[in-house]
């Protein structure tokens, strides 16, 4: 297995987070539409710094780094806990003064996105757009919710994948996910084990792969199709605000696909045609 060459150290992603927690202007704060109540001074969640981090370091540096400020006293953690058991690590620079309403606030809007039925809805939202994507362009979906193909039934546990869909004679195992979070390296592999037992080239649409991720993928011939960020359907904009403006976390409500996304799916299976 091939591994990309590290392109930073653990000490220059804490330089850049403390840069973060100390300057307005840092490059985190530049990108998409002003984030009203995100800035130096602001409380954040561990998992929200190492997703808005995510472009440059993967999720597990990232919390190193903000781990080691906190015991360098740097950064003061909060933990939260609410509704149904759910946790959250906020952290701020340790001279900033009065966070305990902001700290309230953001951990309402977090409960309410990541609630058991918003976490559902979009999930299956992701595969009902997807599911589209792959008939506009001529996909023949094969099986939902399955482990079956053709003679062969996976019995090594309950997985299934999102879809089995083929064109052009090319067979394609694909599992969707859409979240914050990256899929869980576990599932990630025993999904990959999945495909290769029922023959299929694997495709996983995610919202962020990790690094890891995206080698395993490569190496096997198939595809981690980035979407980037979390999808929502229409009738959450309100929601999708509250989440940019409060944690600028990578959201958006799409009605498709958009084409970039598609172009990069299309060119894929034209390779895949070629060898």
């Amino acid at each position: 297995m091939v591994t990309r060459e590290t392109r930073y150290s653990l000490d220059s992603v804490k330089q850049d987070v403390m840069s973060f927690f100390t300057n307005d202007k840092h490059w985190a704060y530049q990108y998409g539409s002003k984030a009203v109540s995100c800035s130096r001074n602001s409380p954040f969640y561990k998992k929200q710094v190492q997703v808005i981090f995510e472009e440059k370091y993967p999720h597990d540096i990232t919390g190193k780094a903000v781990n080691e400020l906190i015991e360098d006293k740097f950064l003061k953690a909060e933990p939260r806990t609410f509704r149904k058991n759910m946790h959250a690590i906020f952290v701020y620079r340790r001279n900033v003064r009065y966070t305990v309403m902001a700290i309230k606030m953001k951990a309402k809007i977090l409960e309410r996105f990541s609630d058991d039925e918003v976490n559902d809805g979009v999930g299956k939202y992701g595969e009902i757009l997807f599911g589209h994507l792959f008939k506009k362009n001529q996909f023949k979906i094969i099986g939902r919710d399955t482990n079956e193909f053709r003679d062969r039934i996976w019995k090594r546990s309950d997985k299934n994948l999102d879809f089995i869909i083929e064109r052009d004679g090319i067979n394609y195992g694909v599992e969707i996910k859409n979240t914050f979070d990256y899929m869980p390296q576990d599932e990630f592999q025993e999904k990959l084990e999945v495909c290769e037992f029922l023959g299929l080239l694997p495709l996983f649409p995610l919202r962020c792969p990790s690094e890891l991720q995206y080698t395993q993928m490569k190496d096997c011939g198939g595809l981690a199709l980035k979407f980037k960020t979390r999808i929502f359907q229409p009738g959450f904009q309100g929601l999708v605000t509250d989440i940019w403006n409060n944690f600028r976390l990578p959201v958006n409500i799409w009605e498709e696909i958009p084409p970039p996304v598609e172009a990069i799916f299309l060119n894929f299976h034209r390779r895949n045609l070629s060898t």
